[in-house]
């Protein structure tokens, strides 16, 4: 006959279930003197020791199935409990066999269910009285069978309990986010975002066209006001003067009765459907960003790096005095050398980048406001298109930003925006600080149009 195992000598006697072992704190840590004053026995089922042994190669629970097979052992080897701590409070580990169970005596028990099998396992033990025996688990269904088969039960504090491990996909988050923290301390982090000065919804001008007998009109009054000038002139002087200055007003006269002032509704719906859009980029991490490029697309509209003006009654006339200076192409253009950290306006090699500017060294903990324009064309309907794109030479990856301001078509009177009579404007542009600082900072930085749409 086996030899059965003595619980006279212990103040309680646990019998441990699965989740005890994997998910409580390790047993020799747990406070078992909140608990009981008196020596414990904890006993581990066959049920549970084939669990056990069934995860010493999980990658979360192998070790500890390993630590607990280490500590069992010597009570296998000799039949007998194996001391795990000593103080403040006694506790023993033991193994222990079960007898033949009579699974027909046990009908609410289910024999494949594993917290029935410890259960069952418990009421069998080879101990010299099985009812001291309390089951140990923090799950119900244990303990309600443990006592409908006159076995106690209890349930262990919370506490008793190991912190949650993360899910796999937790896991791999953070793996993830470690990655990225290690890339942000290795190279330059960036933000961008894009905003526009003018509240939304942005205006879509809509002008009716002039009628004949209107342009003659305007036509007439323009050319009053910009007069053919007298030519001649002592012979000293001859070198500066401009020789072809009457064909030239030949060419202004015609082309602002047929060129000009005929499209005068389309320069102005052009001038005042721009609106300015800022582009923040800033420098958030801790390392410098080299050679910085900043892309501006617009599906459905159409993008300025500088501000523009619309010569809405005509271009300037010919001056009777020859300009060399003004004969050399964008020569304050051609003397300005920007430094390492400022952006500067460049041509894109992509046709799909409306505008783009570069920048060598863009400091950290910086921020830099790109001002631009947004003209809204006859596919601008609904909202506009704006998407930005930025990269540096020593950051992977790029960082982008997208904006969609609402746009409204209106039908606007003519007058309500320039003085026919006086060919003056009325009312200010959208773009007019800009403009206007921009030609206090360097007037080639504006660019002119015609109201045909062609630059002048």
């Amino acid at each position: 006959m086996t030899a059965r195992l003595a619980l006279t000598s212990y103040e309680r006697v646990f019998a441990l279930d699965t989740q005890m072992v994997f998910e409580a704190r390790p047993l020799e840590q747990l406070p078992w003197q909140s608990i009981t004053s008196g020596p414990v026995l904890l006993l581990i089922l066959p049920q549970v020791s084939s669990e056990v042994d069934a995860r010493k190669r999980d990658g979360r629970l192998g070790q500890r199935a390993r630590n607990l097979n280490r500590q069992i052992e010597p009570s296998i080897e000799t039949g007998e409990p194996v001391t795990i701590v000593e103080q403040p409070v006694r506790i023993d580990l033991a193994y222990v066999a079960a007898g033949l169970i009579e699974w027909p005596s046990l009908d609410d028990l289910e024999r494949d269910n594993g917290d029935d099998r410890i259960v069952a396992q418990a009421l069998n033990a080879l101990v010299d009285d099985p009812l001291r025996i309390e089951i140990m688990s923090f799950d119900s269904r244990p303990r309600a069978s443990a006592r409908r088969h006159g076995l106690r039960a209890h349930k262990p504090d919370e506490t008793w309990l190991l912190d949650p491990e993360p899910s796999p996909n937790d896991r791999r988050v953070s793996e993830l986010e470690q990655r990225v923290r290690l890339l942000q301390s290795s190279e330059p982090r960036l933000a961008i975002s894009i905003r526009t000065v003018t509240e939304q919804p942005l205006l879509k001008r809509r002008i009716e066209p002039v009628s004949e007998e209107q342009v003659e009109t305007i036509s007439r009054k323009v050319l009053a006001k910009n007069p053919r000038a007298a030519t001649g002139g002592f012979y000293p002087l001859r070198l500066n003067e401009n020789t072809q200055y009457d064909e030239e007003y030949d060419t202004y006269e015609a082309e602002i009765r047929v060129r000009d002032i005929p499209a005068l509704h389309a320069g102005i719906a052009r001038l005042y459907s721009a609106y300015v859009v800022e582009v923040v980029l800033e420098n958030t991490g801790a390392l410098a960003a080299e050679h910085v490029t900043v892309e501006l697309r617009s599906g459905n509209a159409r993008l300025h790096a500088r501000p523009f003006f619309v010569d809405m009654f005509g271009p300037p006339p010919p001056s009777t005095r020859r300009d060399y200076i003004g004969l050399i192409p964008n020569v304050s253009r051609q003397l300005f050398r920007p430094d390492r950290t400022s952006f500067v306006e460049q041509n894109s090699d992509d046709r799909d980048v409306q505008v783009e500017f570069r920048c060598e060294d863009f400091r950290h903990g910086r921020t830099h406001i790109l001002s631009l324009v947004l003209e809204l064309t006859d596919r601008t309907e609904g909202a506009a298109h704006i998407e930005a794109r930025v990269t540096a030479g020593n950051m992977r990856g790029d960082v982008t930003a997208r904006m969609m301001p609402a746009v409204s078509e209106v039908s606007t009177a003519m007058g309500e925006l320039v003085d026919i009579e006086e060919l003056e404007i009325c009312m200010a542009p959208p773009m007019r600080k800009l403009i206007v600082a921009a030609l206090e900072e360097n007037e080639d930085s504006v660019t002119y149009y015609r109201n045909d749409g062609s630059q002048r």
